[in-house]
């Protein structure tokens, strides 16, 4: 697979593929929006309208709890200040992409001594 770069002026958001979601999926996107809202503030709307653009929205809500899963474990065990949560949470979302662990250094570099190893074995092999 090829990456191409595309300047974020030039994307445009998909359509919507499902005009309802869920009781259940709606119920676990509100825990997401909950969860995550002090390192990403998206309204309950806003969740909602990006889950019925996915074409999968079950396997995405499964990726984001993963996600949530990890930055709780992570966060709520320390006491961290509210740029170091963001930077956890940045950290979590970019491995969780596929990026590297070299792209979030300026990240890691705001977290405790042993956040790198804890939060690699937080993601699992994949990312490391």
């Amino acid at each position: 697979m090829t990456r191409k770069s595309i300047p974020i002026s030039q994307l445009k958001r998909g359509p919507i593929r499902h005009e309802q979601l869920s009781m259940s999926l709606t119920a676990r996107i509100n825990y997401l929006c909950q969860s995550l809202d002090e390192v990403y503030p998206q309204s309950i709307e806003k969740w909602l309208d990006e889950f019925r653009r996915d074409a999968n929205p079950e396997s995405e809500v499964m990726w984001w709890e993963s996600l949530t899963r990890c930055y709780l474990a992570y966060a709520e065990e320390k006491d961290l200040s509210a740029g170091q949560k963001l930077a956890a949470f940045k950290i979590l979302f970019t491995l969780g992409m596929g990026s590297s662990i070299q792209s979030v250094s300026a990240e890691l570099a705001k977290l405790p001594d042993g956040a790198k190893e804890e939060l690699l074995a937080m993601m699992g092999p994949r990312t490391q």
